[in-house]
């Protein structure tokens, strides 16, 4: 019993310093820091915040009209090709928006852009609020879709087939009984959408700052401030960051409360096997459409960056002759890019492994303290839905000075994580912890208790039942854990670029740079390997998830 107590300490202590006191601590500050109050910084503020408000509900409303169609299209229909479609539409939340946005702007940027040398200049203009909502709606489109898709999977067949009895048609019956079921759970997504864009950083700083006039949003204001390093910026950052960071638990307690009403309670016993709808005629006009909307919004952007990347410089006269290969050699092979990969690499890698080892942690002290797992996965998961700009400044705001503590007044023990890359390595473990814990819990759900009270029968402690019983079959779901959060970590854009020391760059700082200041070609290039780098990721997922027991 005392052993559990003290495990549950080790695992707390550093949570609470690295996570939880930093961000408490900033709410704290931002509450009371700024001279006149919360009202009075919000109200100076009254654009950036208008602007977040505004870019979140339309791309939320850009999300859910295209994902409700696409989940009963995908996910209720007999249409063609349903598997493939999925992949292509889940895409995006794979792939870093930011990178959706060097897509789009390679497409719609009003002079150089693909389509409007086209079609003619200035037709599309991806500059501002409107083009940054169709960016975030765009990624945070499989939210919806996944959303959609779980709850149709839970409808009761029988619904729709006393529809049908009554006279209705198949598609009268889904309209009238299945799609009033699944709203709750699209809203639910939707809602997500929103808390995504309004804590997005990259696309707003792209497509927003660089518009005339600029179209600023609360975390591209947070990052102005903090680059200002005034007295009276960081005080006003908090500020924000706090306002941001309440908005969070609002949004998660209305995902919460569409999800208790969209549940479809079903009979003991019974089973949830729903009947494909006929698309008859329309199933050749469905399949072009979703191919079309398919192609254009995932495959053409994508496209758009490997065409930019093969230029020899954005915006000239597009012809054979303009193609080359220079940027790929000189990018990398460039010492910088290969320094900023290996650090990468490395940081990607070691919070992977903290990820897996404290969220496994996490897991099997959910299963010791029955009663107070829950507050267990609550600690581990909380930070997932922090805004990485307020977690980014709250670590910023904690350890801008050394930490000491003086034992016994002869011990001196010195925490000093400002300015180095360790920084960014507590931003990653804190904020993809979750991913860590979730795949450990449902893991050791599957695994049969019997098996390590077997190896205690046969002679073996309580670690050593662990290792040779539990262990192995956890495996397949940690790997999954460890690529997870390797693949999170090492295309990180929002944490990298806060707090990033001097001449320590990664990946996602160097690809930010790129495109944001220097060169557009160099940028598209290194968005392809982030893109490879994805895909490969995910195939590895795909193998290790096959490998995962299930529960029999």
């Amino acid at each position: 019993m005392r052993g559990r107590w003290v495990a549950l300490a080790l695992w707390l202590v550093p949570l609470l310093l690295f996570a939880v006191v930093p961000v408490v601590a900033l709410l704290v500050r931002g509450v009371g820091a700024a001279t006149g109050g919360l009202g009075s910084v919000l109200s100076a503020e009254s654009g950036a915040l208008l602007n977040t408000l505004g870019i979140s509900l339309g791309a939320t409303a850009w999300a859910l009209c295209l994902g409700a169609p696409l989940a009963l299209l995908l996910f209720r229909t007999d249409l063609p090709l349903r598997g493939a479609f999925t992949v292509l539409f889940t895409l995006p939340s794979a792939i870093p928006a930011f990178i959706w946005g060097m897509g789009w702007l390679s497409l719609a940027s009003p002079r150089a852009g693909y389509l409007n040398r086209m079609l003619g200049a200035d037709v599309f203009d991806l500059y501002g609020a409107a083009g940054i909502a169709f960016v975030e709606g765009l990624s945070g489109l499989p939210l919806v879709l996944l959303a959609g898709a779980a709850a149709l999977r839970r409808v009761d067949p029988a619904l729709e087939e006393a529809a049908r009895v009554c006279g209705a048609s198949p598609l009268r019956a889904v309209l009238n009984t299945t799609v009033p079921l699944v709203m709750p759970a699209l809203l639910s997504g939707a809602v997500m959408v929103f808390l995504m864009a309004a804590s997005s950083f990259g696309v707003p700083y792209l497509l927003g700052v660089s518009a005339s006039p600029p179209t600023r949003v609360l975390t591209t204001r947070i990052y102005e401030l903090v680059l200002l390093g005034s007295e009276e910026g960081l005080p006003r950052a908090s500020v924000l960051a706090s306002f941001l960071l309440l908005v969070t638990p609002l949004a998660l307690g209305l995902t919460w409360m569409l999800g208790r009403s969209g549940r479809v309670r079903l009979s003991a016993g019974k089973g949830v096997s729903p009947r494909v709808l006929a698309l008859g005629a329309w199933r050749t006009v469905a399949l072009a459409g979703v191919g079309l909307v398919g192609g254009v919004l995932v495959v053409l952007p994508l496209a758009a960056i490997l065409l930019t990347s093969l230029q020899r410089s954005f915006g000239a006269a597009l012809t054979w002759d303009t193609l080359t290969l220079s940027h790929w050699s000189g990018v990398l092979g460039d010492a910088r890019t290969l320094r900023a990969t290996g650090r990468s690499v490395l940081l990607a890698a070691g919070a992977g492994l903290l990820v897996v080892g404290l969220g496994l942690s996490a897991a099997l002290l959910r299963r010791a303290f029955r009663r107070g797992g829950a507050g267990v996965e609550a600690m581990a998961v909380w930070p997932f839905a922090v805004p990485g700009t307020v977690l980014a400044l709250a670590l910023l705001v904690a350890f801008s000075r050394d930490w000491r503590l003086v034992v016994l007044d002869r011990f001196a023990f010195v925490l000093a994580l400002a300015h180095t890359p360790w920084l960014m390595l507590v931003g990653y473990v804190g904020k993809y912890l979750a991913l860590g814990e979730r795949n450990s819990s449902e893991a050791l759900a599957q695994v049969d208790p019997s098996l390590a009270e077997a190896a205690r029968v046969g002679g073996a402690g309580p670690g050593r039942a662990f290792v040779d019983a539990t262990l192995p079959l956890l495996r397949p779901a940690l790997t999954v854990a460890f690529v997870l959060a390797f693949l999170a970590c090492a295309t990180e854009i929002t944490l990298s670029v806060l707090l990033v020391p001097a001449g320590s760059e990664v990946l996602g700082t160097l690809l930010f740079e790129l495109q944001s200041y220097a060169d557009p070609a160099a940028a598209a290039v290194l968005a392809c390997a982030f893109v490879a780098l994805v895909v490969a990721g995910q195939a590895v997922l795909a193998w290790a998830r096959r490998r995962v027991p299930e529960v029999r």
